[in-house]
């Protein structure tokens, strides 16, 4: 427990910063990224898991059940990033930056893919909006990846390079705390994703699928689109789709 609590601030902006970057299920003790951060901090990559797990507690978006040893300054820093938004974000990025940039790598323990596609090299100082969107738009598929079982919601498809974390209210449109809501977020395959984004397809109130008439009747659509018509999608552990985002989505998006 002492370890828990003597975290530093620098210490807990890198875990926060991971934490958006990095899946869940990439929580491992055994991970490159994990472990180079925890020497870089003198802890154990198992500290830095479980340190992962109490922010994720804290996560409105994915509340994790079961994890109720956070620290007062583990709530700080969400209620930081709540107030300020975006400046936490990338003040975190780049301390995590500094943290693997600086670590000695072996030719064989590059940190994870992810990770470096986001914050090395350097992170890139003088660009914080373009960090700061790849953080957020990562986070939110993280988010809905988790929430929705790592399946499409509307045909349970479980192959991840084909799922899609599609906005229901559009990123262009929404506000910076609207486009890392969960409520404003779908898990697709890449095809309904497309339908979904073109307003070829939409959700009533009740979640439940509904097909433009702009879409003819064919077997192949009927096939792809309308055997959908009128089911429900899979709703996510937690934070189903927003009437408001969908209202939206109906309103501007669908063609009616």
């Amino acid at each position: 427990m002492a370890e828990r609590n003597n975290w530093t601030r620098e210490q807990t902006m890198m875990a926060f910063a991971l934490y958006r970057i990095l899946p869940s299920g990439k929580w491992d003790q055994h991970n490159l990224t994990i472990q180079k951060l925890a020497d870089h901090i003198h802890r154990s990559p198992s500290a830095v898991v479980f340190k992962l797990g109490n922010l994720a507690s804290l996560d409105e978006n994915r509340m994790t059940k079961g994890l109720t040893n956070h620290s007062k300054l583990d709530q700080k820093i969400w209620d930081e990033y709540a107030e300020r938004g975006d400046a936490p974000v990338f003040e975190s990025a780049q301390l995590l930056a500094s943290a693997l940039n600086g670590a000695d790598d072996h030719p064989d323990t590059h940190a994870d893919s992810v990770v470096e596609q986001i914050v090395a090299p350097r992170v890139g100082y003088d660009r914080p909006a373009v960090v700061t969107e790849r953080i957020n738009q990562q986070y939110f598929r993280n988010t809905l990846v988790h929430n929705y079982r790592d399946r499409c919601c509307i045909t349970g498809i479980a192959i991840d390079p084909l799922l899609i974390a599609s906005h229901i209210k559009p990123w262009k449109d929404s506000s910076p705390t609207e486009k890392v809501a969960a409520s404003n977020g779908l898990l697709l395959n890449a095809f309904h994703d497309k339908a979904f984004d073109q307003g070829l397809i939409t959700l009533d109130n009740d979640f439940a699928i509904h097909v433009s008439p702009h879409v003819e009747h064919t077997e192949i659509n009927d096939e792809w689109l309308y055997r959908y018509d009128g089911r429900r999608i899979s709703l996510p552990v937690v934070c189903s789709p927003s009437r408001e985002f969908l209202e939206f989505h109906r309103e501007h998006i669908y063609q009616l």
